[in-house]
């Protein structure tokens, strides 16, 4: 795994922030380290808890950790978590960067594994358009909506954000410039903006979207569809 290579895990107490589908918490288990997971989903906990039977699990939010005291952890570990925090409320960024500081030991080092923005300007690898087309309709949908989306963020952004909280040293590596999205991922994406066009009440605008949708998978038909690149970014306390 290209991901935290030239760590030194074993037998270090390590946060994973996010379980999502405990690939992140299982490896690290198998690592050697002692693991404390946290979701704010515990749905999405229950299976993980019978996968990695020696991590602890938590159910709560990244931005409110309280019942962990400061410098708790040798490593907290982000994947594919930042990009996903405001889908359920905004401006959580600093929140959660600021709750990572917090637990991490002194020397201790914030991972984050994340996509680069899905923009051309911002992404060094090549960006996908029928990928870039769908995400962009599903992000405005879910405004129109008042929902949650994800948002992408720069390394050089979140870079910033972390030396003004109070890291000391920030470096951040190109993990893969483009990775093959998997068609049941982009079809759960069709589904969920299907979903959220439907609860539009405009005639017309459900219409126009419906249309749009429809456009963007008749261009993927055959198509391998490709994500943005994916970056990450390690920081020291």
């Amino acid at each position: 795994m290209e991901k935290l290579k030239g760590l030194d895990m074993e037998g270090k107490r390590i946060l994973d922030a996010g379980t999502g589908g405990c690939n992140m918490t299982k490896f690290l288990e198998d690592w050697g380290a002692r693991v404390v997971s946290i979701d704010v989903r515990e749905d999405w906990q229950k299976e993980c808890r019978e996968m990695a039977t020696d991590s602890e699990f938590i159910t709560a939010d990244l931005t409110d950790m309280k019942f962990i005291k400061e410098n708790t952890f040798d490593y907290v570990i982000c994947n594919f978590v930042i990009s996903a925090l405001s889908q359920n409320k905004d401006l959580l960024i600093t929140a959660a960067l600021r709750e990572f500081y917090r637990v991490l030991k002194k020397q201790g080092m914030l991972v984050i594994i994340d996509y680069y923005p899905f923009e051309a300007e911002l992404c060094p690898g090549p960006c996908d358009n029928i990928q870039i087309e769908l995400w962009r309709l599903e992000n405005t949908v879910a405004e129109m909506l008042g929902k949650g989306h994800l948002e992408e963020f720069s390394p050089a952004v979140l870079e910033r954000e972390l030396i003004s909280i109070g890291f000391s040293d920030t470096d951040s590596s190109i993990l893969l410039e483009e990775v093959p999205w998997p068609t049941d991922i982009f079809k759960e994406h069709e589904e969920t903006i299907k979903e959220d066009i439907n609860k539009i009440e405009e005639d017309y605008l459900r219409g126009a979207f419906r249309r749009k949708l429809k456009e963007i998978m008749k261009k993927a038909e055959g198509s391998v569809i490709k994500s943005g690149s994916i970056y990450e970014l390690r920081a020291e306390k």
